[in-house]
């Protein structure tokens, strides 16, 4: 297994700590979030891209809104992504039928048929592999035994890879007090190519935890991606999601700690 570490852009004021980290061998890839600012170019940081996307809304009977998938496969073909990550969500985050942010699934039956419809007919639409990824969970409102086991059975059904956000896993597993290995192993080991690790954050009500990317990810986590990273047989990718407002020294420190974590796993940079 070669590790390929890369992080997530999601607006151009990133661009000179993307290059920085690219030149200091820290990063290998950038996984950009599209559709993307008007006018906005990562592709031509010339750095390889993985392509992603939180717009759609895979698991709605309303279906794909196809100029979004248009346009992420446009993307995805210039820049000869490997495959495409796409979240598991009832509403995604395009402007028709958003509310801000991917609402999660009742993770039943019948939204497990509707999901598998719908990405296959994504899966053929870019002729490329689909990666599906959870978002953070808070309730347990599943006929399955988990939120884990449903992507699971998703991913079986349709032949699909999967992104594991172990921050988001850790979230869920926190919010409903399960222990922290909880769900991992529903899903097929050789199906997951991908981690992403990012920081959360306690809400007010002292109770629920959250995504936070201006924060960097607990120890907890980090160690949780690199028994991953050592374990997994088809793992290729790991992304740091980080806020582009957040400070920048927190973005090259936590590069340099995971390339002591896992750089032995990487390939070898070219002179």
């Amino acid at each position: 297994m070669t590790l390929r570490v890369g992080a997530r852009w999601d607006d151009p004021v990133q661009d000179d700590r993307i290059k920085a980290a690219y030149r200091r061998g820290l990063i290998d890839y950038i996984e950009v979030n599209y559709p993307i600012p008007f006018g906005s170019q990562p592709h031509a940081l010339d750095i390889p891209v993985l392509a992603h996307t939180s717009s759609n809304p895979t698991c709605s009977a309303e279906g794909i809104n196809l100029n979004i998938a248009r346009r992420i496969k446009e993307a995805a073909d210039e820049t000869d992504s490997p495959w495409i990550g796409e979240h598991l969500s009832w509403l995604g985050t395009a402007p028709t039928g958003s509310l801000g942010y991917q609402i999660n699934p009742l993770f039943t039956e019948e939204f497990a048929a509707v999901t598998a419809m719908n990405i296959r007919r994504l899966r053929d639409y870019y002729a490329r592999p689909v990666a599906l990824e959870l978002g953070p969970i808070y309730i347990h409102s599943t006929e399955y035994e988990s939120e884990m086991h449903f992507l699971a059975a998703i991913a079986n059904d349709v032949d699909a890879k999967v992104i594991l956000d172990v921050t988001h896993w850790q979230i869920g597993n926190r919010n409903l007090e399960r222990p922290t290995d909880y769900g991992l192993s529903a899903i097929d080991p050789e199906r997951i190519v991908e981690l992403h690790i990012a920081g959360m954050r306690l809400g007010s009500d002292k109770r629920f935890w959250h995504d936070a990317h201006d924060l960097l990810p607990n120890e907890e986590v980090v160690s949780m991606v690199v028994k991953l990273v050592e374990e997994l047989p088809a793992l290729e990718a790991l992304t740091f999601e980080h806020n582009p407002t957040a400070p920048e020294d927190d973005f090259f420190k936590f590069l340099e700690e995971m390339d002591k974590h896992v750089g032995s796993y990487r390939a070898p940079v070219a002179a």
